[in-house]
């Protein structure tokens, strides 16, 4: 059963039928393929789609109840894809009407900015903090001197330049202590550029405004103009979680989310008495990681049930010039490619935010200094693959883990 997407314009995506039975949403959006599954308690016809679904199936006896679910799992999906909407306004660097984008014209001073974009720096400065000095949300200064489309290598000189403007420290967060606003207090912007296809209340459910009283709004300040702030390192891990939430408060408790490889699973698999070997109800979904050195295949599958998934790569973006082969991992301290004998570093964790923010470190920290920092972490796991295609892990995660051999060529 192999599902296939389309990637389109996310204004307009609307759920559908998916091959295993759930209701499917997907296009495209944070400059990344996102899809979405949600799942409801229905068994699975021949046609993938729950028996009682079928246009033919109108006089079976369970017709409404599946409607009724069915409208109940859209509704959870256009909500997450209204909520994505909701980000990328708020969090994009190119949108001139982002916080982000607003932040960098008013540097060095202030601008308001939303609960949940306060909410998202917060953490992400947590990150860096951490991170032995291996990740920093400044990079965007040094990051765009690259470009990994034509193979353009920044010189020495416009390196030196950037580099003394990377430091998360340039970046200044004002803000009353609190917790991320709870879903659907507020309604949806008057400009949204959502035209409701559900009724009010779905779409409004997810969807936070700020705060209309001035004294309660956060506020961030980039104090070097030169510093350039990218939250695209997070970003997606603190999007995935929140749809997570938003799902739940919807009532579906199984789902999958992937936004260009940041995997959340919630629930377990379906029933399906027809795999082989039989699949029971709430069995852990098989999550696979991809071999670095044939990309079209895994090298190993994680087994979970609950949780996320998300892999960091030099293999995902890279180009080679003079011989030389440069990939988009780069290091704070150097502007360059970072040395490391690991070729990919995926974390499993409760939070996708928390696998975005611990990958990129674990893979510029190398195999053993890697599982030492994660192995620090409590409730984190890692899965490493080094240069010689040896896989490394921590020790939580080995009764979850199966390894797949890479392929010989010839």
């Amino acid at each position: 059963m192999v599902q296939t997407y389309t990637y389109g314009d996310a204004k307009t995506a609307m759920p559908a039928w998916a091959q295993d039975g759930s209701r499917c949403i997907s296009f495209f959006l944070f400059n990344t393929q996102v899809h979405m599954h949600a799942y409801g308690d229905a068994a699975a016809g021949p046609t993938g789609r729950p028996a009682a679904a079928d246009p033919n199936a109108a006089s079976c006896p369970n017709a409404a109840a599946v409607s009724e679910a069915t409208a109940r799992l859209d509704a959870a999906l256009v909500a997450a894809r209204d909520r994505c909407l909701f980000f990328e306004r708020a969090f994009s660097r190119t949108r001139d009407d982002s916080d982000i984008a607003r932040a960098h014209a008013a540097s060095p001073n202030a601008v308001p900015v939303s609960p949940q974009t306060a909410h998202l720096v917060r953490q992400a400065l947590g990150y860096c903090e951490r991170s032995r000095g291996k990740f920093d949300i400044t990079m965007g200064t040094v990051t765009s001197l690259w470009n990994f489309h034509t193979g353009e290598v920044p010189s020495r000189l416009a390196l030196a330049r950037a580099l003394p403007h990377v430091d998360y420290r340039h970046i200044v967060l004002d803000e009353e202590p609190c917790e991320k606003e709870p879903l659907g207090e507020e309604p949806l912007d008057k400009d949204s550029p959502i035209q409701g296809s559900l009724d009010d209340a779905a779409l409004n459910v997810g969807v936070s405004r700020v705060p209309s009283s001035k004294s309660s709004q956060p506020t961030l300040a980039i104090t070097d103009p030169q510093t350039i702030l990218d939250l695209g390192g997070v970003a997606k891990g603190y999007i995935a979680d929140d749809l997570a939430d938003l799902f739940i408060a919807h009532g579906v408790g199984r789902f999958v989310i992937n936004l260009g490889g940041n995997v959340v699973v919630r629930g377990g698999r379906l029933a399906d008495a027809s795999a082989r070997p039989p699949v029971a109800a709430g069995s852990p979904w098989r999550i696979g990681i991809i071999n670095p050195l044939d990309p079209a295949h895994n090298r190993a599958i994680v087994d979970m049930a609950d949780g996320s998934v998300v892999t960091s790569g030099i293999h995902e973006r890279r180009f080679t010039r003079g011989g030389v082969t440069y990939h988009h991992i780069l290091d704070p301290a150097t502007g360059m490619p970072a040395k490391t004998d690991l070729t990919s570093a995926t974390i499993i964790a409760p939070r996708s935010m928390d696998c975005d923010g611990y990958s990129t470190t674990a893979l510029m920290l190398g195999a053993r200094d890697a599982i030492d920092f994660v192995e620090s972490l409590p409730g984190i796991e890692a899965v490493l693959i080094d240069e010689a295609d040896e896989v490394w892990w921590t020790s939580g995660i080995e009764e979850r883990l199966s390894l797949v051999p890479t392929l010989p060529r010839f």
